[in-house]
């Protein structure tokens, strides 16, 4: 239909510019003086080809108007489409077992004491949740006799309350405390557990990290070194999979060495906000410590496939499970500083740890 209509229109284009010519009749035999019709439209009709040019142009992303779209404008637009699916997920708890832990916590409680209650007690966290997430504990240890580090584990499983209340039962604190490479340790074991779904570590320690073969780091260049080991452990089981949250124990561990063993856990670099750390200095805190981290579950950061300047962000829509969410509030998104990761806080991470969630970001791109 659109053909026949741009070839009238170009037969009566070339009668109205003809106006002085020579008429001519169609006598059906090619006599009466008419030019032969041609069968490419472009022959007779020079706005053809820019018609096609239109449509071509069309298709690979610049309408009518020459306003270009997304694909055409040479300008990614960023998106985001995840649908994350409910999994039985793994928590190794990493218990420092140093002889500080048997300082008195909260109302005569032992550090040791209170980690065990909040862990396994009538209302602990691995008691009230242990069928639907595998717990497995990790006591470690520099014990200064033998094997250096010291690790005893139990593997993860899924109703592990007894098991783990067991295995606190017959050990007691006593050593130092060589985080960093009973970490790694850890870490490998974990690696080789084959269950499915995510795999996070929860650091509960008292005191500041040691080596094996610096059991008394001196202030300064040794004790940097063995941070250093600790975050560099940290930072190893990120890479492979494996998140650690830390939770401290008391308020002997300095806030900055927390707060890189934080970032390192989940993966934080230069310019993206810290990530929380747990300082508990009684037993209520340390509950809220742990309920907290195992409320925290699903990541709530996802990376766009490229960068969305802030400008550009206040023309996107994000949705979970359809529900719109506010950019730029405590309860909604925001962009982090390097432009490419997205992130969920307050209520809009919390809406997304239970079940089939569907997140969504529409952008319009100009």
């Amino acid at each position: 239909m659109h053909a026949a209509l741009i070839w009238a229109s170009s037969i009566a284009g070339s009668l109205a510019a003809l106006g002085c010519a020579d008429p001519c009749f169609d006598d059906g035999l090619a006599q009466g003086g008419c030019p032969e019709q041609a069968t490419d439209q472009s022959a007779t009709d020079p706005s053809a080809d820019a018609t096609r040019g239109d449509a071509d142009a069309s298709a690979d992303g610049t309408v009518d108007d020459g306003v270009p779209t997304g694909g055409g404008s040479g300008i990614e637009c960023p998106q985001l489409e995840e649908v994350l699916l409910p999994q039985v997920p793994t928590f190794q708890l990493v218990v420092d077992q140093s002889g500080s832990m048997d300082q008195d916590f909260d109302a005569g409680v032992s550090r040791w004491e209170a980690v065990e209650g909040t862990l396994v007690g009538p209302d602990g966290v691995v008691t009230q949740l242990q069928s639907s997430i595998r717990f497995g504990i990790s006591f470690y240890a520099n014990p200064m006799v033998g094997t250096c580090p010291a690790v005893l584990s139990l593997a993860p499983q899924l109703d592990a309350a007894d098991e783990i209340s067991a295995a606190f039962a017959t050990e007691q604190p006593g050593g130092d405390t060589p985080t960093g490479e009973s970490l790694e340790q850890i870490t490998s074991d974990l690696l080789d557990d084959q269950w499915d779904g995510d795999k996070v570590i929860v650091l509960a320690t008292d005191g500041e990290p040691d080596t094996c073969e610096i059991p008394d780091p001196a202030q300064g260049a040794e004790t940097d070194m063995v941070r250093g080991v600790a975050v560099d452990a940290v930072a190893a089981a990120y890479a492979k999979g494996i998140r650690t949250f830390v939770v401290s124990v008391g308020l002997d561990i300095a806030e900055g060495h927390l707060q890189d063993l934080a970032n390192a856990g989940v993966g934080n670099g230069p310019g993206d906000p810290d990530a929380p750390f747990y300082v508990a200095n009684d037993n209520a805190s340390l509950v809220a410590a742990f309920d907290a981290i195992v409320a925290g579950l699903r990541p709530c950061t996802f990376t766009l496939n490229g960068p969305l300047p802030p400008a550009q962000a206040t023309s996107c829509t994000l949705t979970v499970n359809n529900d719109e969410i506010p950019h730029e509030t405590s309860d909604g998104w925001i962009i982090q500083a390097n432009e490419t990761t997205l992130e969920l806080q307050g209520a809009a991470c919390d809406a997304i740890q239970q079940g089939v969630v569907a997140i969504e970001l529409k952008c319009a791109c100009q």
